[in-house]
């Protein structure tokens, strides 16, 4: 079970988008529809800035990875797209 830390739920949204997105964007996820913008906006408005090291799931910490499967599992998400979007 996934605890509450800021930062790996930033990480994990962050690396979800650059893995789901369509667009640039995560349309499944209704924040980015009312605002009508990807999620790494709303990120860069909160000045969260990713690691330069943050490349993909395996990155993330455990808490994150668990944040992150959790995510995939609430959008319908089954595993990461490998296709350039």
């Amino acid at each position: 079970m996934p605890y509450f830390d800021r930062f790996d739920i930033c990480e994990a949204y962050f690396v979800l988008e650059m893995d789901w997105n369509c667009g640039g964007w995560l349309q499944e996820r209704p924040s980015n529809r009312r605002r009508m913008e990807a999620t790494h906006v709303q990120l860069h408005r909160m000045k969260f800035k990713p690691s330069p090291m943050l490349d993909g799931k395996e990155s993330l910490s455990e808490n994150g990875q668990e944040i992150y499967d959790n995510l995939c599992q609430q959008y319908g998400f089954e595993e990461p797209s490998n296709e350039a979007n």
